[in-house]
């Protein structure tokens, strides 16, 4: 029975075109699949090697959707292809200077970043995640990753871009904006509904 559920899962889960919803797809049932069996004498015959296999493949799910879902959006956070040196150096280390950035290739990037995270705001925003304690830590494994990035590019690059008109264009948000706005994420929201 559980096989047959399995490859109706799998099955399903073609359906999307979007790889990252896909596997939030399979996180979410497979999840729910393995909080079942644990509340159930299906656990007794099914043991708990397959509750742990299975939670592992919840894990395995759940960073495919990270590294599909935010894979471009943290390349525009970069350092690679911006400096002279050809990036070798590590991104955010304090004394280091910006000579030899381009302040059009930093805003390039800060436009990009602001568009591909406003794409993703408002379609993961509609995604759901029903269980809140994963919905919360999928939610922190991307904070943990993004977050930090984005400090670090503003730190480092975003007096090139203040010094010049429009900042506020380029720089849209504070990492403290970007936390608050990956708290909708998952929240299964309609396109209608007013931002919180």
């Amino acid at each position: 029975i559980m096989q047959a559920l399995q490859t109706n899962l799998d099955g399903k889960s073609k359906q999307y075109k979007d790889p990252s919803l896909t596997n939030l797809f399979l996180m979410n049932n497979i999840h729910y699949m393995v909080r079942s069996v644990r509340r159930s004498e299906a656990k007794d015959l099914l043991g708990d090697d397959w509750v742990q296999r299975h939670r592992r493949v919840v894990q395995q799910h759940a960073n495919q959707y990270k590294r599909i879902a935010w894979a471009k959006i943290l390349q525009c956070l970069s350092i690679q292809g911006l400096t002279s040196s050809g990036g070798s150096n590590p991104m955010g280390v304090d004394g280091q200077n910006s000579s030899g950035v381009s302040r059009a290739l930093v805003k390039e990037r800060l436009k990009t970043f602001n568009i591909q995270f406003e794409d993703l705001h408002q379609r993961q925003s509609q995604w759901t995640v029903p269980d809140t304690e994963l919905r919360e830590s999928l939610r922190l494994a991307v904070a943990e990753v993004l977050l930090p990035a984005y400090r670090s590019f503003i730190k480092r690059f975003g007096p090139l871009v203040e010094s010049g008109k429009n900042a506020q264009k380029y720089i849209r948000y504070s990492a403290e904006d970007l936390d608050r706005m990956l708290g909708e994420f998952f929240e299964g929201k309609t396109f209608n509904e007013p931002k919180r």
